[in-house]
């Protein structure tokens, strides 16, 4: 176990993923689905307020980080023709879905439920992306997941007291990176050497 200050580290690691991922956005290296990343910016908000309204502090800031970054990916998307990818009405379902958990959490106002809303929404946001990074994965930036993977991978080891409040939305975001990272460095592999 680290020292929770430790925390900070890796909302930090994690918000550098993603500002390289704002970087091959704006010169368009990647191709953003904007309605995941748009999800994945106002989800992790709701869950920072979650948690700060229950008195989490440092890990808080790591989920602020988680949705800071992508509301700039989102912005950067429009500024570059080569960062855009498609949206398909499957996303926008997925969208829909998204919102439903949040709906659920307004009309709950428990902050855990808050917060388990807002991963299954988020998670039900993020499948466009993920299913992209599986079918293109030349699309996503491998190095962004796993600079990502690798800060909320200390702020998970960062985590003092194992409740679902400090426990689970880093530990999804851990996992998450982690796949997309897999996923899209298999776009990065070196074509094999043509036989004699």
């Amino acid at each position: 176990m680290l020292p929770e200050n430790c925390s900070i580290l890796g909302a930090i690691l994690g918000s550098l993923g993603g500002f390289y991922y704002l970087y091959e956005t704006a010169v368009g290296k990647v191709q953003p689905n904007r309605v995941t990343w748009l999800l994945w910016g106002i989800f992790p908000m709701v869950i920072f307020a979650a948690q700060r309204a229950q008195g989490v502090q440092g890990l808080s800031w790591t989920s602020f980080a988680a949705g800071f970054t992508p509301l700039l990916v989102v912005a950067a998307s429009f500024f570059n023709t080569k960062a855009y990818w498609k949206t398909e009405p499957r996303d926008y379902g997925l969208m829909a879905a998204a919102v439903a958990g949040l709906v659920l959490w307004a009309t709950t106002r428990q902050p855990n439920l808050a917060i388990l809303f807002s991963l299954l929404a988020d998670g039900l946001a993020g499948l466009p992306t993920f299913l992209k990074a599986y079918q293109h994965p030349q699309s996503e930036s491998w190095l962004a997941y796993s600079v990502s993977t690798l800060g909320f991978g200390i702020s998970l080891l960062s985590v003092q007291v194992f409740t679902f409040e400090t426990t689970a939305f880093v530990a999804y975001l851990f996992l998450l990176n982690g796949a997309c990272a897999v996923l899209a460095s298999r776009g990065r592999r070196p074509s094999p050497a043509p036989g004699p």
